[in-house]
């Protein structure tokens, strides 16, 4: 995502690129319109927003995908590090139309984050390493992720988050 204000020109644009061994492919464009593969003017569209759902004003005006996005698949809970914000109980319980709960599940994990902060506790991303190419800083995946997971996640330093 590139930084940008509500009323800056950048705003909802996407800056990225996939890497691998054999090469390197550029993405770009705006997450709430399109996002392309490639250099201009020949780069490929990959993704446009599809049509809204039915019902969709029900639930926050959330495209089919982000309605599901939070969805477990059965025993996908068990293969999951406890960081994963599917597991978060605020998002659950709003999910399940509990909103007292939920309310008071997000203040709660918003009270130990800013105890976490205050107490100034260092922390390094598990499955990712900040570079800098060609000025530009990035997060790059590690790969450790599926290995760490395949070991159901032994050495995982990371705070209990909720």
């Amino acid at each position: 995502m590139v930084s940008a204000s509500s009323w800056s020109s950048g705003k909802h644009e996407v800056r990225g690129a996939v890497t691998w061994a054999g090469g390197r492919l550029r993405l770009s464009g705006r997450w709430s319109e399109a996002l392309y593969a490639g250099e201009p003017p020949a780069a490929r569209c990959l993704w446009r927003p599809g049509a809204m759902p039915p019902d969709n004003e029900l639930y926050y005006g959330f495209t089919r995908f982000a309605m599901e996005l939070n969805e477990l698949e059965p025993g996908m809970k068990d293969v999951l590090p406890h960081t994963d914000t599917r597991l978060r109980p605020d998002q659950r319980a709003l999910e399940e139309g509990d909103v007292e709960t939920a309310e008071q599940l997000k203040h709660q994990l918003e009270q130990a984050q800013r105890e976490r902060r205050r107490d100034a506790h260092d922390h390094t991303p598990a499955w990712f390493r900040k570079v800098t190419e060609n000025g530009e800083e990035m997060w790059v995946f590690t790969g450790e992720y599926w290995k760490a997971r395949e070991a159901g996640f032994p050495d995982l330093k990371a705070p209990v988050i909720w």
